[in-house]
């Protein structure tokens, strides 16, 4: 038997984190849809948290690498499917 982790329950290394002025955390990471999907994962402390932006650029070039890093995991997990 086989038991996936959650989306986001370990972040991918390819992640964004960010933690904002008074401490509220971003974390953006892989995920892998049940159907196969590959996506990504966000998740924050429950008031959010913001993102100066001096440091946009930065995260829209992050989205692309977290995005090819689930693209390259839907991939693995389609070529070794688990039953």
């Amino acid at each position: 038997m086989t038991i996936l982790a959650p989306a986001g329950a370990i972040p991918h290394p390819s992640r964004f984190t960010h933690t904002d002025a008074d401490g509220d955390r971003l974390l953006i990471s892989t995920a892998l849809f049940d159907d196969g999907t590959p996506g990504l994962y966000f998740r924050t402390d429950p008031n959010g948290s913001g993102l100066p932006l001096t440091d946009l650029d930065a995260l829209i070039a992050q989205l692309q690498v977290i995005a090819k890093a689930s693209r390259a995991e839907a991939d693995e997990a389609a070529a070794h499917p688990t039953a």
